[in-house]
């Protein structure tokens, strides 16, 4: 119960005690009431003003004795206010409702200001609505504000380059949509944390010293930095970072923008870039090292400065894709190429051979005690676990090295001598290295007989054809059938087709080499058709000397004669540079091999770009795109974009698009969802001799049912 001098009402209209009190309590109201900065004022049913404190007053020009019971209309005028009022009387009096609205008044020199209005039920002891209370607040600053916030908000969401904004301890509170894009990482994976999650670890340490001395005492910093992606892959940023500080000037944010550096004069178009770094570590390829390595040697030759190239495998390598999936393997094997790059030069060379094996070139070395150094360092570098993904790795490394000490070794003899005492270093057990410095005319010596070792070979048990599962993705049922040969001589191990082709090219053997793949391909698929085996396609890839220096459309014509059932399902792929080099032969070929009933596959399609009309003119039938822009998805833009435009080429020409080289789950759903169905890689199954290939078959049983996929 309230007391007789003090009592509460509750005003339900805006959720507000309006409080009632004696002598003392209404002074101190009135006192409230006349220092508030805002307009207040208050009008009963018939809209005459009852109170109004100062700063009303002030606003419409009059004093409170000759304002206190005049109707509003005859204090403001047929104002924009006073229509504003008189439009709400009903709402606030009769359905007691509150009314926020806006107001625009323009001053008599024509200054704008921006109101937010607020007419407000108000009620007796008894609940009865008597009148409204008319609040006026200036907002205009606000509202600026607010404009402003909304402005940088849209520039900041749209922007293309990268933001991050920190606090003043370096953690992260904001970053927008072209920071996610850039970098893979999520808002919800980057706030929190420190930027050092972006670190390449390919900058000193005096490099980051001197970046924050000369952002905390000049206010800002711009430059160029290498930065990691969420993948691990290192690509080149233009950085500007600024420090922001209140009105005291008291540090309370940093703000980075960059923007990834994709084309300026210095760097390589993309086709150009893709043909010669490594889609996987962001490394160079073999083609870029041998290259350099040319370079290198004709240089020390002017210098007489001798040049150290390092091949290093990872040690059972297989074994940790077999256990933990080739994700975990990918993350290692760009782990590896950054510890590496922490220890050589700037000047050095790091390049991914293929798989696990890398190169190290170094120019300029003084002696062989520095090379047994830089030997030692590399073991000691890799002899620290590496975490990949929650699981702790032990890695250690084979190194082969050649020393080049006679101004006659060329690269050829300085690659095998490497590759040499790499066999060497295995065959001893393996973490350790080797170093060898032989004659030019040993090495020739010793390469000759692994020529003449390879055409021994020819026709014997040593060499066998290998069976790579091709999906239909949409339905994971077998689609097709990759063909490639293995060489395995005892005292050499297994030789893989990347490096045995070259080796038949030299030694002009790879005519018949290439006919002994293409019988043997023909008979395997006639004695499968035979079985009943469903084999949609089998695929075999033609190399440049039987398309130049052979009679093939002939020589297929008469395979088909021995095996007829192979000529409807035979598919044959040409690399698409071919297509370039070669246009007006190739063009006869492909027409007879059609005529034949044969299917073309233009394979390694991306790397090069052939005219969508010269692909309408030629009885091409599938299009394999390259290996390299498979294996960066799904995180590479650049790559997706090329991927999208060939599969957008291929549906318009009304071609077949296939995808070399998948090995995760992410990398199918994304080329499913681009259309792309067909596709071949670790993920569906390494290539498998004839007999292993043929226990995970059975007749009109999908492949995906014996399959067990090697990726994640």
């Amino acid at each position: 119960m309230p007391d007789h001098d003090e009592h509460h009402a509750r005003n339900d209209a805006v959720g507000l005690e309006v409080w009632h009190g004696g002598e003392r309590g209404q002074t101190l109201y009135a006192a409230i009431f006349a220092a508030l900065s805002g307009r207040i004022a208050l009008i009963d049913r018939g809209c005459r003003l009852l109170a109004a404190n100062p700063a009303f007053l002030a606003a419409i020009g009059r004093e409170q004795d000759e304002s206190i019971g005049q109707s509003f209309m005859t204090l403001c005028g047929a104002s924009t206010l006073t229509t504003l009022v008189y439009r709400h009387l009903g709402t606030c009096l009769d359905q007691g409702r509150s009314i926020v609205t806006d107001w625009l008044e323009t001053t008599d020199s024509g200054v704008r200001h921006e109101h937010e209005v607020r007419l407000l039920p108000c009620r007796d002891l008894q609940g009865e609505i008597t009148g409204i209370v008319i609040e006026m607040c200036d907002v205009t600053a606000m509202r600026e504000a607010e404009r402003r916030m909304l402005q940088s908000a849209a520039v900041y969401a749209a922007t293309s380059e990268g933001v991050l904004i920190t606090d003043s301890e370096g953690i992260v509170v904001a970053v927008n949509a072209a920071f996610t894009q850039i970098t893979g990482y999520a808002e919800s994976e980057i706030l929190g944390q420190k930027p050092t999650l972006l670190n390449a670890q390919w900058h000193s340490r005096v490099f980051f010293i001197n970046l924050w001395r000369r952002l905390l005492r000049q206010g800002s910093w711009q430059g160029e930095i290498w930065n990691r992606r969420k993948n691990g892959e290192i690509y080149r940023q233009r950085l500007t970072i600024r420090r922001v500080l209140d009105p005291r000037g008291r540090l309370i944010n940093f703000v980075g923008l960059f923007a990834e550096r994709t084309a300026s004069p210095g760097t390589p178009r993309l086709a150009e870039h893709l043909i010669h770094y490594d889609a996987l570590t962001k490394l160079p390829n073999r083609l870029l090292l041998e290259s350099r390595l040319d370079h290198a040697i004709e240089l020390g030759r002017r210098k007489e400065s001798p040049l150290a190239l390092f091949i290093a495998d990872l040690d059972h390598f297989s074994h940790i894709n077999a256990s933990l999936g080739y994700q975990i393997g990918d993350d290692l094997l760009r782990a590896i190429g950054l510890k590496l790059r922490e220890a050589i030069r700037p000047s050095d060379t790091l390049a991914r051979l293929h798989a696990d094996q890398f190169a190290l070139l170094f120019e300029e070395v003084d002696d062989l005690d520095e090379i047994v150094f830089i030997a030692n360092r590399l073991k000691t570098l890799m002899s620290a676990p590496i975490w990949i993904r929650g699981h702790q790795l032990h890695v250690s490394l084979s190194i082969g090295i050649a020393v080049s000490t006679e101004l006659r070794e060329d690269r050829r003899a300085l690659m095998a001598n490497a590759e040499s005492a790499l066999r060497q270093v295995k065959r001893q057990g393996r973490n350790g290295f080797q170093i060898l410095s032989s004659a030019p005319d040993q090495v020739a010596r010793e390469h000759r007989r692994l020529l003449d070792r390879l055409r021994a070979a020819l026709g014997t048990s040593e060499f066998q054809l290998h069976y790579r599962p091709g999906m239909d993705m949409a339905t994971e049922t077998l689609d097709s059938v990759a063909v490639s040969i293995h060489w395995e001589p005892p005292e050499l191990g297994m030789i893989s087709q990347e490096r045995l082709l070259p080796l038949a090219e030299e030694s002009g053997l790879i005519l018949e080499l290439g006919d002994w793949i293409l019988t043997g391909a023909c008979r395997q698929l006639q004695d499968w058709i035979d079985r009943g085996l469903s084999i949609k396609r089998l695929v075999v890839e033609i190399s440049e000397a039987q398309l130049t220096r052979g009679d093939l459309a002939r020589t297929v014509a008469q395979r088909l004669e021995d095996y007829p059932a192979a000529a409807t399902r035979l598919d044959l792929e040409f690399s698409e540079r071919l297509l370039v080099k070669h246009r007006e032969q190739i063009a006869e070929v492909f027409q007879g091999l059609n005529e034949l009933g044969v299917g073309i596959c233009l394979g390694e399609v991306g790397i090069g770009w052939t005219a969508p009309a010269l692909l309408q003119r030629l009885p091409i039938r599938a299009l394999k795109i390259h290996s390299n822009f498979i294996e960066a998805l799904p995180d590479a833009h650049h790559e997706l974009a090329v991927v999208e435009a060939l599969i957008a080429m291929a549906q318009a020409l009304g071609l077949e698009i296939r995808a070399d080289g998948v090995r995760t789950k992410e990398q199918q759903y994304q080329l499913l969802s681009i259309g792309c169905l067909k596709a071949q890689g670790d993920l569906f199954g390494e290539p498998l001799r004839a007999a292993q290939f043929e226990s995970r078959m059975t007749p009109q049983t999908s492949w995906a049912a014996k399959q067990t996929p090697l990726g994640n």
